[in-house]
C-alpha cells in the first residue's frame, strides 16, 4: 500500500482528500481509529475535533493476491482559533441600576465578563449592577474548548455618571420659581 503523509488541519477545516493505492491494483479501504476527531468516508476526511488521529489504510487481497500489511498515519488537527465581537458601551447614569452586556465569539462558545473596580459595576452573568460614579473597564473573554484556541480578550471602558439632577417647580406668590 502506497499512502501519503497527511498534513496537519485545522478543526474547521473542509472535508479532503486521502491518496492511498495498492500495486495490486485492489481497492484500498482508509478508517479512522478515533471518529470523535475524524470521519472517513471512502476516501474523504471531515474533521470532527481536534487532536490526533491515526487514520488505517488496509487492502484485503483477494484469490490472487494476499492481503496487504496496514499502512497507519498520524492525522494531526490543530484547534481554530477565535475571536470576540464586544461593540463599545455608552455611558450609563448612577440611577439605571442594572444593565445586560452583549458580546459573541466566533465558536459560538459563551464569554465571560469582568470588571475592573467591582466597587463601582459589579457583574453576574451579562448583568451589571451600577454601583458607584467612575470609569470603569469590561473585559470579555472565552476560554476556548478541547476544539477552539482562547480568545484575545476584549475591554471596553465606559463612564458611570452621576444621576441626573431633577427639577422642581415651586409656586411662590403667583410668581413660578426654578
Amino acid at each position: 500500500i502506497s499512502f501519503e503523509s497527511l498534513p496537519v488541519k485545522t478543526f474547521g477545516d473542509p472535508p479532503f482528500e486521502l491518496l492511498a493505492n495498492s500495486n495490486s491494483g485492489l481497492p484500498v479501504v482508509l478508517k479512522s481509529l478515533d471518529e470523535s476527531k475524524a470521519v472517513v468516508t471512502g476516501n474523504m476526511v471531515s474533521i470532527i475535533g481536534a487532536g490526533a488521529v491515526i487514520i488505517v489504510a488496509s487492502q484485503d487481497g483477494n484469490e490472487n493476491y494476499l492481503p496487504a500489511e496496514d499502512v497507519s498515519r498520524e492525522l494531526t488537527i490543530n484547534k481554530a482559533d477565535q475571536t470576540i465581537t464586544f461593540d463599545p458601551l455608552p455611558p450609563v447614569n448612577l440611577d439605571e441600576g442594572t444593565f445586560t452586556l452583549s458580546a459573541t465569539s466566533s465558536s459560538m462558545l459563551p464569554i465571560s465578563f469582568s470588571s475592573s473596580d467591582e466597587t463601582k459595576v459589579s457583574i453576574s452573568g451579562n448583568i451589571v449592577t451600577v454601583k458607584e460614579v467612575g470609569s470603569v473597564t469590561i473585559t470579555a473573554a472565552q476560554s476556548g474548548n478541547g476544539n477552539y484556541n482562547a480568545a484575545s480578550p476584549v475591554s471596553q471602558t465606559f463612564c458611570v455618571n452621576p444621576p441626573a439632577p431633577t427639577i422642581t417647580v415651586i409656586e411662590n406668590h403667583g410668581a413660578t420659581l426654578l
